[in-house]
């Protein structure tokens, strides 16, 4: 069995990536999948002065399950099994971390094909994780 981890934040290229999944689950070698939303920390000072951290651990958990929802509805109408996880931290060094700590054998994950001198001042959060990683990504534009 294939171990996938499918990160995804909502957009058009995170769809793009489901449906690759989707497609690889047609193929002969079953598929464990896991999604994956990683959030953004809440790093005010000021806000956290205000706020628990019970609070702000509630509030990255239902803003994560709200970007995994349409995911897992794709997923559960095909009859795929999944796992879902959601993490709080930097995107590519938290996808990265969590790929190696359980063992996935692959990364598919979207990317928003940014070239030139965009990619140079924004960098990638895919290929800090392809940096990152010796296991295959898949990068689905």
């Amino acid at each position: 069995m294939t171990k996938v981890l499918l990160p995804v934040d909502g957009s058009e290229f995170s769809d793009r990536a489901l449906d690759y999944v989707l497609e690889m689950a047609q193929g002969e070698a079953p598929l464990e999948v896991h999604l994956l939303s990683v959030q953004l920390p809440i790093d005010s000072g000021h806000a956290r002065m205000f706020v628990s951290d019970d609070d702000v651990s509630a509030y990255h958990r239902d803003e994560g399950l709200a970007v995994l929802r349409p995911y897992q509805e794709r997923l559960e109408a095909a009859g795929i099994t999944y796992h879902w996880h959601v993490l709080v931290g930097h995107v590519a060094q938290s996808i990265a971390r969590f790929a190696k700590e359980q063992k996935f054998d692959k990364v598919v994950m979207g990317t928003h094909g940014r070239a030139g001198m965009t990619q140079l001042l924004l960098g990638s959060v895919a290929q800090n994780v392809i940096r990152r990683l010796k296991i295959p990504v898949a990068l689905v534009k």
